[in-house]
Formats: C-alpha cells, sequence, structure tokens
C-alpha cells in the first residue's frame, strides 16, 4: 500500500470535504501531514478486504445510505470514545 499527498484532488468539489481518499492500493491525503482520521483509517481496511464489493457499494447505494460509511463513521465515534469507558 503506497501513501501519497495530493493537494490538487481535494480542491476539486467532490473531494473538498474529505481529508484522504482510500483507492485499492493507494491512499491519497489532503496533506503530507494529516492528522488522525480514523474513519479514513476504517476505508482504508475496508479495501484491503472487499477490494471490489466496497468501492461497488457506493454505485448501488450511494454515499449516504452506505454500510461502509456507516462502519467508518461507527469506528471513528468508537476510537474517539476514552478507552476506560469501552467494553
Amino acid at each position: 500500500m503506497r501513501v501519497a499527498a495530493a493537494p490538487w484532488l481535494f480542491r476539486l468539489p467532490w473531494f473538498a470535504r474529505f481529508d484522504g481518499h482510500a483507492l485499492w492500493n493507494l491512499v491519497l491525503l489532503r496533506s503530507a501531514r494529516p492528522a488522525d482520521n480514523d474513519e479514513l483509517m476504517c476505508h482504508v481496511w475496508q479495501m484491503q478486504h472487499r477490494p471490489l464489493r466496497m468501492p461497488l457499494s457506493y454505485l448501488a447505494t450511494g454515499y449516504a445510505c452506505n454500510a461502509y460509511e456507516a462502519q467508518a463513521r461507527d469506528a471513528a465515534a468508537q476510537a474517539a470514545t476514552p478507552t476506560s469507558s469501552r467494553r
């Protein structure tokens, strides 16, 4: 897996709201020094384990109702929870 900074990509209207984008064997980041992004890390994991199903799911369900997006949001919310309250 390669990681590269691509600030030009995140100037495009669709990508402007994201800090990174996971592709099959490449992660593109807005900045060479990204902040921790648990949603992006979840998408990287998803692409490693479901390299065809994950991207094709967006064609079937779109972005807002996508199960992979929900999983990434849940992972980020769980990571933000202090460890003492996790079970």
